[in-house]
Protein backbone atom coordinates (compact mmCIF):
# COMPACT_ATOMS: atom_id res chain seq x y z
CA UNK A 1 0.00 0.00 0.00
CA UNK A 2 1.50 3.06 -1.07
CA UNK A 3 2.26 5.55 2.34
CA UNK A 4 -0.38 8.30 0.77
CA UNK A 5 -3.22 5.60 0.76
CA UNK A 6 -5.62 5.43 3.27
CA UNK A 7 -5.61 2.18 5.36
CA UNK A 8 -8.73 -0.18 4.72
CA UNK A 9 -11.08 -0.11 7.73
CA UNK A 10 -11.69 -2.85 9.89
CA UNK A 11 -14.78 -3.18 12.31
CA UNK A 12 -14.19 -5.22 15.89
CA UNK A 13 -17.02 -6.07 17.58
CA UNK A 14 -17.03 -7.51 21.11
CA UNK A 15 -18.69 -7.15 24.53
CA UNK A 16 -15.37 -7.05 26.44
CA UNK A 17 -13.15 -3.43 26.31
CA UNK A 18 -9.98 -5.21 27.04
CA UNK A 19 -10.59 -7.75 23.98
CA UNK A 20 -11.22 -4.14 22.25
CA UNK A 21 -8.37 -2.95 23.35
CA UNK A 22 -6.31 -5.74 22.32
CA UNK A 23 -7.82 -5.99 18.73
CA UNK A 24 -7.22 -2.17 18.17
CA UNK A 25 -3.60 -2.43 19.23
CA UNK A 26 -2.83 -5.31 17.33
CA UNK A 27 -4.38 -4.00 13.91
CA UNK A 28 -4.04 0.24 14.24
CA UNK A 29 -1.00 -0.07 12.28
CA UNK A 30 -2.47 -1.64 8.91
CA UNK A 31 -6.29 -0.55 9.42
CA UNK A 32 -8.52 2.21 10.29
CA UNK A 33 -9.83 0.35 13.75
CA UNK A 34 -13.40 1.25 14.98
CA UNK A 35 -15.10 -0.35 18.13
CA UNK A 36 -18.39 -1.25 18.16
CA UNK A 37 -19.34 -3.10 21.95
CA UNK A 38 -22.54 -4.99 20.17
CA UNK A 39 -24.33 -6.04 17.48
CA UNK A 40 -26.60 -3.12 17.49
CA UNK A 41 -23.61 -0.52 17.58
CA UNK A 42 -22.22 -2.85 14.55
CA UNK A 43 -25.51 -2.64 12.60
CA UNK A 44 -25.60 1.11 12.80
CA UNK A 45 -21.70 1.38 11.64
CA UNK A 46 -21.82 -0.94 9.06
CA UNK A 47 -24.03 0.86 7.48
CA UNK A 48 -22.40 4.22 8.00
CA UNK A 49 -19.09 3.19 6.63
CA UNK A 50 -17.65 0.93 4.37
CA UNK A 51 -15.28 -1.94 5.79
CA UNK A 52 -12.94 -3.95 4.53
CA UNK A 53 -13.13 -6.46 7.31
CA UNK A 54 -15.21 -7.42 10.14
CA UNK A 55 -14.20 -9.31 13.62
CA UNK A 56 -16.32 -10.06 15.66
CA UNK A 57 -16.73 -12.34 19.07
CA UNK A 58 -18.97 -15.38 18.93
CA UNK A 59 -20.51 -14.95 22.81
CA UNK A 60 -22.05 -11.73 23.47
CA UNK A 61 -25.32 -10.39 25.26
CA UNK A 62 -28.89 -10.17 23.30
CA UNK A 63 -27.24 -10.98 20.03
CA UNK A 64 -24.24 -13.83 19.16
CA UNK A 65 -21.41 -13.10 16.51
CA UNK A 66 -23.82 -15.11 14.34
CA UNK A 67 -26.73 -13.60 14.65
CA UNK A 68 -24.50 -10.54 13.84
CA UNK A 69 -23.16 -11.80 10.48
CA UNK A 70 -27.26 -13.74 9.97
CA UNK A 71 -28.14 -10.36 10.30
CA UNK A 72 -25.57 -8.77 7.64
CA UNK A 73 -26.31 -11.47 5.53
CA UNK A 74 -24.94 -10.69 1.53
CA UNK A 75 -25.03 -7.02 1.74
CA UNK A 76 -21.50 -7.01 1.80
CA UNK A 77 -20.32 -9.44 -0.13
CA UNK A 78 -16.41 -8.52 -0.33
CA UNK A 79 -16.00 -7.65 3.14
CA UNK A 80 -13.25 -10.43 5.31
CA UNK A 81 -15.70 -11.69 7.95
CA UNK A 82 -14.08 -13.48 11.19
CA UNK A 83 -15.77 -14.90 14.41
CA UNK A 84 -13.43 -15.42 17.46
CA UNK A 85 -14.36 -17.56 20.32
CA UNK A 86 -13.69 -19.27 23.30
CA UNK A 87 -14.91 -22.48 22.15
CA UNK A 88 -14.87 -24.78 19.26
CA UNK A 89 -18.97 -24.68 19.07
CA UNK A 90 -18.89 -26.58 15.76
CA UNK A 91 -22.40 -26.07 15.33
CA UNK A 92 -22.32 -22.41 15.57
CA UNK A 93 -19.21 -22.24 13.51
CA UNK A 94 -20.67 -24.54 10.52
CA UNK A 95 -23.85 -22.71 10.85
CA UNK A 96 -21.93 -19.33 10.54
CA UNK A 97 -19.56 -20.98 7.43
CA UNK A 98 -22.74 -21.94 5.45
CA UNK A 99 -24.93 -18.96 5.90
CA UNK A 100 -23.19 -16.20 7.08
CA UNK A 101 -20.09 -16.20 4.82
CA UNK A 102 -17.38 -16.63 7.00
CA UNK A 103 -13.91 -16.31 6.10
CA UNK A 104 -12.54 -17.64 9.29
CA UNK A 105 -13.11 -18.31 13.05
CA UNK A 106 -10.22 -17.97 16.03
CA UNK A 107 -10.23 -19.71 19.12
CA UNK A 108 -9.27 -17.90 22.48
CA UNK A 109 -6.93 -17.56 24.25
CA UNK A 110 -5.34 -15.96 20.99
CA UNK A 111 -2.12 -13.99 20.39
CA UNK A 112 -1.30 -11.28 18.15
CA UNK A 113 0.81 -13.42 15.78
CA UNK A 114 -1.96 -16.20 15.52
CA UNK A 115 -4.89 -13.22 14.95
CA UNK A 116 -2.38 -11.71 11.47
CA UNK A 117 -2.16 -15.17 10.21
CA UNK A 118 -5.76 -16.32 10.87
CA UNK A 119 -6.84 -12.64 9.25
CA UNK A 120 -4.24 -13.55 6.08
CA UNK A 121 -5.74 -16.64 6.11
CA UNK A 122 -9.56 -15.36 6.21
CA UNK A 123 -8.51 -13.25 2.89
CA UNK A 124 -7.72 -16.61 1.20
CA UNK A 125 -10.69 -17.95 1.59
CA UNK A 126 -12.64 -14.74 0.87
CA UNK A 127 -10.72 -15.40 -2.62
CA UNK A 128 -11.81 -19.07 -3.05
CA UNK A 129 -9.64 -20.92 -0.60
CA UNK A 130 -11.39 -23.67 1.58
CA UNK A 131 -12.29 -22.82 5.20
CA UNK A 132 -9.45 -24.05 7.70
CA UNK A 133 -10.81 -27.05 10.05
CA UNK A 134 -11.28 -25.85 13.72
CA UNK A 135 -8.40 -25.17 15.91
CA UNK A 136 -5.40 -24.74 13.17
Amino acid sequence: MPPDAPKPRLLVVDDEPDMLDFLERVFRRDYDVDRASCADDALQRLAEADYELLITDQKMPRVSGVELLEAIGDRFPRMVRVLISGYAEMPEVQRAAERCRIHNYILKPVDSRKLVEAIAQAYKVRDGAPLPPVGD
